[in-house]
């Protein structure tokens, strides 16, 4: 679920954009579990272990035209990422996603939450640059019912 609301300024851009949105359930990353991923649109978050305090490492945060081709390109040979595929391969992982049809939203969102989080292995080449429309993006999360 995504709600968005957005301060304007029509000569110049637009300043700040807050977005509210709720992460589906987490989903291990295996193969078996690529039909439980919607073949739509959105942003997704690929996750490690929890942590001391209970909670998730974040990964690698990224946007798609369709997060089941995306999820199971992230498992195949074909990943470009050493990092995440070798992570992908060795450790424990869960995917979780936002569904969002519009592009330029998902970008937005994506470049949110890695300037957010820092996500470890986003390739510092590849960060993401959101929409150009905002100079700053909050996102507030929830979590879907476990």
């Amino acid at each position: 679920m995504l709600h968005s609301y957005c301060l304007e300024i029509r000569s110049v851009l637009l300043l700040n954009c807050n977005f509210k949105i709720t992460w589906s359930s987490r989903i291990g990353y295996e193969d078996t579990n690529k039909t439980k991923i919607p073949s739509g649109a959105g942003v997704y978050e690929i996750q490690g272990r929890k942590t001391a305090d209970g909670g998730y490492t974040r990964r690698f945060v990224g946007t798609t035209e369709n997060l089941q081709q995306i999820y199971a390109k992230h498992l195949s040979e074909n990943e470009a990422n050493e990092k995440l595929k070798t992570f992908l391969k060795e450790k424990k992982a869960f995917f979780r996603y936002v569904t969002s049809d519009g592009e330029s939203t998902r970008k937005d969102l994506e470049k949110g939450l890695y300037f957010k989080y820092k996500h470890s292995f986003n390739e510092p080449e590849n960060i993401p640059s959101g929409s150009g429309k905002y100079d700053k993006i909050n996102i507030t999360e929830t979590n879907a019912e476990e």
